[in-house]
C-alpha cells in the first residue's frame, strides 16, 4: 500500500482517480518506490508500477530496477497455450505456453503456509553454470522420496553416507561391480589391521568418508 505523505522524487503532482469499485492513482510514496501507476479496488486488490529506487543496481545509470508488483489476498490464476499444438506422445521439441526469463538475479516462489506441485507430462531439471556452480540440491526436514520403474544414477563419483542405517533390498538379481573395493567395521577401520593390509596392497587412495561428508566440504549454494 502507498503512503502520500512523501512527495513525489520527480516533484510532480500527485494524482487520485476514484470510481465505485476501484481507483487509480499515481506519485504516491511506498516501500517500492514512488507510484508511477496503480489500480486498487474494493477487494484490497492492486496491481502497481513503481519507479526505480537504484536497489541492486551494479552501476549508476541504466534501465535500473523498476518494479511492478500484484497484490491479491486470494488466488491468481492464469490459463495459456490453448491455441498451441498438441504433441504427440515422445515428442520432446519445446513448445513454450508461459516463458520467465531472468537476465539478472534469481528466482524465488516461496509458501509460507502452503506445498508447491509442479505435475507435467515430464519434469526436466538443470543445472548449466560452471565452475563452482552447476549445483541441484534437495533440502528435507523428514523423507527424500524418489518412486519410479527405472530408477538410473551416472556420475563421476557416487557418495552415500548414513549416520544411523543403510538398506539395499532386491528381491530379485542383484550385480555389483567394481576395480577394487574396501569394506571394514567402524571398529576395525580405526583399530584393526585389515584395512591397513589392503591399503597398502594398492595404489588407490580410498576416500575419507568423514571428510567428504563434512559440510564444511560441501560446495553448495543457498
Amino acid at each position: 500500500m502507498t503512503n502520500s505523505h512523501k512527495a513525489p522524487n520527480d516533484d510532480q503532482n500527485l494524482e487520485k482517480d476514484c470510481h465505485l469499485r476501484y481507483t487509480t492513482q499515481s506519485g504516491q510514496s511506498s516501500i517500492h518506490g514512488d507510484t508511477l501507476y496503480e489500480i486498487q479496488t474494493q477487494e484490497a486488490q492492486s496491481f502497481a508500477f513503481y519507479a526505480d529506487k537504484g536497489e541492486g543496481r551494479d552501476k549508476p545509470g541504466g534501465t535500473g530496477t523498476a518494479k511492478s508488483v500484484l497484490y491479491t489476498p486470494g488466488q491468481s490464476c492464469e490459463v495459456l497455450g490453448e491455441g498451441l499444438k498438441v504433441r504427440d506422445a515422445g515428442d520432446i521439441q519445446p513448445v513454450y505456453a508461459k516463458t520467465i526469463k531472468c537476465l539478472r538475479g534469481d528466482l524465488l516462489i516461496d509458501c509460507d503456509n502452503g506445498d508447491v506441485t509442479i505435475r507435467a507430462r515430464n519434469i526436466n531439471l538443470v543445472a548449466d553454470g560452471g565452475g563452482s556452480d552447476g549445483q541441484t540440491c534437495i533440502d528435507a526436514n523428514r523423507l527424500v522420496q524418489i518412486k519410479s520403474p527405472d530408477v538410473r544414477v551416472q556420475a563421476e563419483k557416487v557418495l552415500i553416507s548414513a549416520t544411523n542405517s543403510a538398506n539395499i533390498i532386491s528381491k530379485g538379481f542383484f550385480q555389483l561391480k567394481y576395480g577394487f573395493a574396501l569394506a571394514a567395521a567402524d571398529a576395525d577401520l580405526n583399530h584393526g589391521v585389515m584395512s591397513r593390509v589392503l591399503e597398502r596392497a594398492t595404489t588407490i587412495v580410498p576416500p575419507n568418508i568423514d571428510t567428504a561428508t563434512n559440510p564444511a566440504n560441501i560446495v553448495r549454494s543457498d
